[in-house]
């Protein structure tokens, strides 16, 4: 992504705060990744350093190499950066950054159901049956577990995924979609979820940051990533 940093000074010309503006997060790598890039540091740290508990609840496979049971990473073979610190050592200094930061224990933990949530919707498949969209019979468990980590009622949630509602004159119908359009759905879902949360604690980073509403002066310095 690509951010903008301001640095606010007051009327004597001392700093008196900062803000970070985001954009352009790069949100189809959520869902898709070419070989060998990786996708978002957060999933392979979250997959290597949570914590057996934190692993129960947010239902990540069991044993070593979790991020390779997951669709949205396994489509790159590259799961560790060489000559770098481990994913497990990186999601310690993560978590020990949101609390430098004043995001609490009760917000960390529903960041991480997001991010687990998004890791499980892209194991969700379809199949149709007829003129029927289902969710494929081995990724029906997969659905319940998106639901319980979003907190949101699954049967609704397959319907957002499966089907479209129209309206025709004063009636309503509701028609199932195609695979190829249920999995669009799926990843357009995936992609917010990941977008939403990124704006989120991007704010939360500001608050502990400082802004001035009231600067006289700012000097703003642009990082747009893939430049040097």
């Amino acid at each position: 992504f690509g951010k903008f940093i301001e640095i606010h000074f007051d009327q004597r010309g001392r700093v008196s705060g900062a803000a970070i503006r985001s954009y352009l997060l790069e949100r189809s790598r959520v869902v898709h990744i070419a070989d060998p890039e990786r996708n978002y540091h957060c999933f392979y740290q979250l997959c290597d350093g949570a914590s057996p508990e934190e692993a129960e609840l947010l239902k990540l496979p069991p044993g070593p190499n979790r991020a390779q049971h997951f669709h949205y990473l396994n489509q790159s073979r590259c799961f560790e950066l060489q000559g770098k610190s481990s994913n497990a050592e990186e999601y310690s200094k993560t978590r020990s950054a949101m609390r430098v930061i004043g995001i609490s224990e009760e917000e960390q933990l529903s960041i991480l159901r997001v991010v687990a949530a998004v890791l499980h919707l892209g194991n969700v498949e379809f199949r149709e049956k007829g003129d029927k969209l289902r969710i494929a019979k081995h990724a029906d468990t997969t659905l319940d577990t998106v639901a319980s980590l979003l907190s949101c009622d699954r049967k609704k949630l397959q319907d957002s995924l499966c089907t479209v509602k129209r309206k025709v004159g004063g009636e309503t119908i509701k028609s199932a979609l195609d695979v190829k359009a249920a999995t669009v759905r799926r990843d357009t879902l995936a992609k917010t979820l990941y977008s939403k949360l990124f704006d989120w604690i991007v704010q939360k980073v500001n608050r502990s940051i400082g802004q001035d509403p009231r600067a006289m002066a700012i000097i703003g310095v642009l990082d747009i990533y893939g430049f040097e």
